[in-house]
Parts: structure tokens; C-alpha cells; sequence
């Protein structure tokens, strides 16, 4: 799926207005951990999120049905006071050991459905290895999704049992439970708000676009939040079979070095903007994800490799 420019103008704006990069363990330190109850279907288990992530997908997900999900923008205002109020400058002391909040939103700022899009759109934007935290993740979840684009050997459901089961492997493989939790919850949380556009009729009575977000446009919003940009800019778009489209390649780390000398020697630190094309990959791998999340839900209980026998330990939290 193309994205289209003012798609890309907006992710871009989201990054300058992102609040400064802070790994989910950092996002433990400074607001705690509370648990997300999603619906069975789509979790595997109850989620150990950063209480900011939690309280945001708490609500989104008891208020699914609204039409333009972070695709209407929410107040700016209100989305700077939410971001403060967790992740503020003031609370990035050395000497934040632990720090507990409701895990609810605060009842002091006003919010709407918009707003807390925004926030929870605005806390991933902050990550600084993306929503997957692990380029070996991407890398597995790129060759699924092109190994597996229309294979004529394969039933359809024979495909996606085994699309399924190959994302539940690869999301097993991240060490980190609270990592792994974040997977889920964000991926739960996009399936339960998609199911319900891809249910909904194309238009309403009066034949107006019911603009519920379908997985496809969940794809083109979180794809570019997968990876950040840096991770990005060290793959190279490369053109495939005409059933899997375009693919992006890991560049080899000693071009990758090659690379990073010259942009040095000629001056240019600013990161470079990926084309329209890696967008596009991502987006496709971010819907493939979307759309066969309750497959993978049903492939990791039946794995059983996801849930930890016991809670992390804290020490975890805090690496």
C-alpha cells in the first residue's frame, strides 16, 4: 500500500513533536507497570505494559468504535499535558527509582478519543528502536511476508496457519517479556480497533464513507513506527517476484560503515528520510501483522512459548 505524502508529512511531524527517546524500560522507571486486559482473542495473556502505554490502550481499546482513529489529529495541547505528565523533563531525574501512577489517565486533563490516539501514537513514536525493538525481528517478519505473498503450492488456510505460526516463533524469540508484551498489546489493540472497520458496512445510510480504520489504514499509521528511521535507512529497497512486490534487503554492515564515513567526511549528520518505498514495505508487514494477529493469538497458546512462568523479575524492567 502507497503512502501518500501527507501521510509521510504527518508521521514526520509526529517525530519532530515526539517526546525524547525513551526505551520501555526507561517508560517503567518513570510511570511504573500495570496490567492490560485485552479480549481473549486478541491476547495471548494479560499484558505487563509501562502504566503510560497501558492506561492510553485501556482506553482506546473500551472505545474501538470511532470513526477516523489516528487519522484525526487530537489536541495539541492535550496530547503536550498527557506526554508531560508521564514522560515530562521534570521526571527524568537520575534518581527516579520507581514511580507509580493509576493506571488510568489523569482526571485533571480533558481528554477526548483523538487525544489519547495521539498520545498513545505520539509514546511509540518515542521509541528509539521502534515498536519491535529488534531489526532481527523485522528481518524475520519481512521474509514471511514475502515467502508467503500468494503461494500456489499452499491452501489459503494452510498459508496463514502457517503465516500465523511463523510472526508466533518470531515474537517468541525476543528475550525481553516486557518487550514482547509491547508487541502484543500494540498489535491486539490495532487487530480489535481494525476488526471492527473491516465488519462495518463502506458507508452509512446516507452513503457517506464510514471511515473506521480497516487494517490496511492501521498499516500505513504504524507501519513507519516499527523501526526508527536509522534502522531504516540501513536496508535497501529491492524490487522481487511480482507477487511480493517490493522487499527491503539489510545492507551489509560494511557498506554500512562505508556509508556513514562519507555522510561524516561530507558533513551531512542529519538523518536521511527513507523513500516512499521502504514506507511501503513497512506498512504492508505492519498489516500482515493487524490482520492475522488473532491467528498468531491462537498459534502462540498453542506454543506456549510466550507466557513466562512467573512475572519478569524488576531487574528486567530496569536494564
Amino acid at each position: 500500500h502507497k503512502r501518500s505524502s501527507s501521510d509521510l508529512g504527518s508521521f514526520l511531524r509526529s517525530k519532530s513533536d515526539a517526546p525524547r527517546a525513551l526505551e520501555v524500560q526507561d517508560l517503567v522507571r518513570l510511570t511504573g507497570r500495570s496490567v492490560l486486559y485485552l479480549p481473549p482473542a486478541f491476547s495471548p495473556y494479560d499484558l505487563v505494559l509501562p502504566t503510560c502505554i497501558r492506561a492510553t490502550a485501556h482506553y482506546l481499546a473500551q472505545n474501538p468504535a470511532n470513526r477516523g482513529l489516528f487519522r484525526i489529529p487530537g489536541s495539541a495541547r492535550t496530547v503536550n499535558a498527557l506526554c508531560d505528565y508521564y514522560c515530562g523533563e521534570s521526571r527524568s531525574g537520575p534518581f527516579i527509582s520507581s514511580t507509580t501512577y493509576l493506571p488510568t489517565l489523569p482526571d485533571f486533563i480533558p481528554h477526548h478519543i483523538h487525544d489519547v490516539a495521539s498520545t498513545f501514537k505520539r509514546m511509540l513514536s518515542g521509541l528509539p528502536r521502534g515498536i519491535l525493538g529488534s531489526l532481527s525481528l523485522l528481518d524475520a517478519l519481512l521474509a514471511i511476508y514475502s515467502q508467503l505473498q500468494d503461494h500456489p503450492e499452499m491452501s489459503v488456510s494452510r498459508q496463514a496457519r502457517t503465516r500465523a505460526q511463523l510472526i508466533a516463533l518470531a515474537i517468541g524469540t525476543i528475550e525481553s517479556k516486557l518487550q514482547r508484551d509491547l508487541i502484543c498489546a500494540v498489535f491486539g489493540l490495532l487487530s480489535l480497533i481494525g476488526r471492527l472497520g473491516e465488519l462495518s458496512p463502506p458507508s452509512d445510510g446516507n452513503g457517506r464513507p464510514n471511515q473506521f480504520m480497516t487494517y490496511s489504514t492501521l498499516g500505513v499509521v504504524f507501519g513507519p513506527l516499527l523501526v526508527s528511521l536509522d534502522d531504516l535507512n540501513n536496508y535497501d529497497i529491492k524490487s522481487s517476484s511480482p507477487t511480493s512486490g517490493l522487499l527491503l534487503i539489510p545492507i551489509p554492515p560494511k557498506k554500512q560503515r562505508r556509508d556513514r564515513q562519507k555522510a561524516k567526511e561530507s558533513g551531512d549528520a542529519v538523518t536521511a528520510i527513507p523513500g516512499f518505498e521502504k514506507f511501503g514495505v513497512l506498512n504492508s508487514v505492519a498489516e500482515m501483522l493487524i490482520a492475522n494477529w488473532r491467528d498468531v493469538v491462537r498459534q502462540m497458546r498453542a506454543l506456549g512459548t510466550h507466557r513466562d512462568q512467573e512475572m519478569a523479575p524488576l531487574q528486567e524492567m530496569h536494564a
